[in-house]
């Protein structure tokens, strides 16, 4: 059970900062309700302040079903290695934010003492930020026919273990994360760009995606390793969903120091006319994203 419980919370975690293990060669292939991604506005926010958070769903937008909402509130222990607390499973630790394909909601006030560097009541250490120096709130997502997905959204924290001066110039230095934007999808097969519904049966189409380069952001990262404050560059990633054809890889993207603007993938299509989804999701390294679905329309 313990097992089952922990390959769960690692698969069910949505774009983020997160690392999902590569359980399955074919993660990109939608065949059944998912929610496979969760944007949030503003993309950082402090504990109490008002967020806004849209799913990207792998269902019919003529589908009556809605997302259910919830805040979980129960800390990680130090004997669980997954992203968030297996307790997040259960309903006693959830927090009701409401239903919808959209939903507003206030971030919990606890946030940097459950999630953050003010460490938990209860024999709770402090939590380790991320490799951006982040901390996160757990929303649990909820669709009918899938298992529950978690969604990280990134709240500030101040400063815990830095001298006061420093945490003082790390406030005053910090901006929050915001959202990058997804170009549009653009497609080509020989170096020959193509609609996205006029593809050949069989073809080997390379996908593009775009960012402008205000998206990659720069930011005051406080390193633990020297105790000094310095400045990094957001990395990008992009996944890629589809429910037909194949697709070459799961995801790819921009490390923190390349500076190209942009991420490819290649996706085969079936020998056989048709209509196919694709969903793609731009997320920054701070926990900022965005989306765009489409059609892939191959021509019989």
């Amino acid at each position: 059970m313990k097992r089952r419980i922990a390959a769960l919370l690692a698969l069910t975690v949505l774009d983020s900062s997160a690392c999902r293990p590569e359980l399955e060669d074919d993660y990109w292939l939608v065949n059944a309700p998912r929610v496979l991604a969760v944007k949030s506005e503003p993309a950082e926010a402090r504990p109490g302040a008002r967020v806004t958070f849209t799913a990207l769903l792998s269902m019919p937008e003529t589908s009556n079903e809605v997302p259910t909402w919830n805040f979980c509130t129960a800390p990680k222990p130090l004997t669980e290695n997954n992203a968030v607390s297996a307790a997040c499973l259960g309903k006693a630790a959830l927090l009701s934010v409401g239903r919808g394909s959209s939903v507003e909601a206030v971030l919990p006030a606890t946030g940097c003492t459950l999630f953050g560097p003010n460490g938990a009541p209860g024999g709770y250490r402090p939590r380790d930020p991320d490799i951006t120096g982040g901390y996160y709130q757990p929303l649990r997502v909820d669709v009918a026919g899938s298992e529950p997905a978690f969604h990280l959204q990134r709240i500030s924290c101040d400063l815990a273990d830095a001298s006061t001066d420093t945490a003082t110039q790390f406030g005053l230095s910090y901006v929050a994360n915001r959202n990058p934007q997804l170009e549009p999808i653009r497609a080509s097969v020989d170096g020959e760009e193509l609609g996205l519904d006029a593809i050949p049966p069989g073809a080997r189409v390379e996908l593009s995606v775009s960012w402008a380069a205000s998206d990659s952001e720069r930011y005051t990262y406080f390193d633990r390793t020297r105790n000094v404050l310095t400045e990094r560059r957001e990395a990008m990633r992009v996944s890629w969903y589809t429910n037909g054809g194949r697709l070459e890889t799961e995801s790819s993207g921009r490390s923190e120091d390349d500076p190209e603007l942009n991420a490819q993938n290649h996706w085969t299509a079936p020998e056989s006319g048709g209509s196919f989804a694709l969903w793609v999701i731009l997320r920054d390294s701070r926990g900022g994203g965005d989306f765009a679905a489409a059609q892939l329309r191959v021509q019989p």
